[in-house]
């Protein structure tokens, strides 16, 4: 009786859908469609994942034409803010029509979606990709993984103690709680990679600017094949400091390095920190954080989707 009460809370406090891995490879999993979804553990957001599989407020039409695909991760998935706040609806909305299509979803890196980029423009043949990212900062051993073609992709997790809690919300809240008592810090069951954890701490290692040149041709190689357009858009994780000033993880990264490798390739790579820090200083907004949540931390919330 307790378990079913506590199951129907569950239903608007944490509903999310159970993933499964993705056929076509545009992603490494993706959700079950047509499934409505709830969450207020971070923010609140009610939605319902569309056809596809993914979080837009229309459904997939292989016949339609797709402008711009948008990857990325569980920041572009935006599970924490009502759907028409999200950067793709935002961008949507300013086109006034459906140019943008967002296959953003949990624990994809910037290194995953390059990893998926080619079977995404097979099924979607957008003219325009945007690949958001919380950092810029890899391993060497991912970087070479992704270039000898061997980088792991995400497992769906929906067989074994994974699949089973995904099935029941509240073992599967009981369960991120767990995990996050024992990091000390928020972590989704579904983020089973640490999805951009990038949000509370930056990868602490160096730079490989070899290895990332070759990453970037390689991706450059693709866009070139099928004539598309590549924005990288990087959104750096915010701090206060004890006097209240504005510190961002930009400035512990190799942001320059990174800029002339994308111009060197002709990819447009849009830096979020000038911005980030004028909303800041000017409006006293920060992009992240919610009202049930530590200030500037986690993900995006309504003004960074909107900046």
């Amino acid at each position: 009786m307790a378990l079913t009460i506590l199951n129907i809370i569950c239903i608007f406090y944490y509903n999310i859908p159970i993933h499964n891995q993705c056929n076509d490879g545009a992603t490494d999993y993706k959700w079950q469609p047509n499934r409505f979804y709830s969450r207020a553990t971070e923010g609140f957001a009610v939605g319902k994942i569309n056809n596809d599989g993914y979080t837009n407020m229309f459904d997939y039409d292989k016949n339609s034409n797709i402008d711009i695909l948008l990857m990325g991760s569980s920041h572009m998935e935006a599970f924490n803010v009502a759907m028409d706040e999200s950067t793709a609806s935002r961008l949507n909305f300013y086109f006034n029509m459906n140019r943008v299509y967002n296959i953003g979803i949990s624990s994809h890196t910037l290194l995953n979606c390059i990893n998926n980029i080619d079977k995404a423009i097979n099924k979607y043949n957008p003219k325009y990709i945007i690949l958001e990212t919380g950092t810029i900062t890899f391993s060497n051993d991912d970087l070479q993984n992704l270039i000898s073609n061997q980088y792991k992709k995400i497992p769906s997790n929906s067989n074994g103690i994974i699949g089973l809690l995904q099935k029941n919300q509240v073992l599967r809240l009981l369960y991120k709680q767990y995990r996050g008592f024992k990091s000390k810090k928020s972590e989704d069951l579904e983020d089973v990679n640490n999805d951009f954890n990038y949000s509370y701490e930056y990868e602490k290692n160096t730079l490989n600017q070899k290895l990332l040149q070759e990453v970037i041709k390689k991706v450059k190689k693709i866009i070139s094949k099928n004539e598309i357009k590549l924005i990288i858009m990087y959104h750096p994780s915010t701090t206060l400091a004890n006097d209240g000033s504005l510190i961002l993880s930009s400035e512990h990264e190799n942001i320059e390095g990174f800029k002339e490798i994308c111009e060197q390739n002709d990819i447009l790579f849009l830096d979020m920190s000038d911005k980030f820090r004028e909303e800041y200083e000017k409006n006293y907004i920060l992009p992240y954080g919610f009202n049930n949540t530590s200030v500037g931390t986690g993900h995006l919330n309504k003004y960074g989707h909107e900046m």
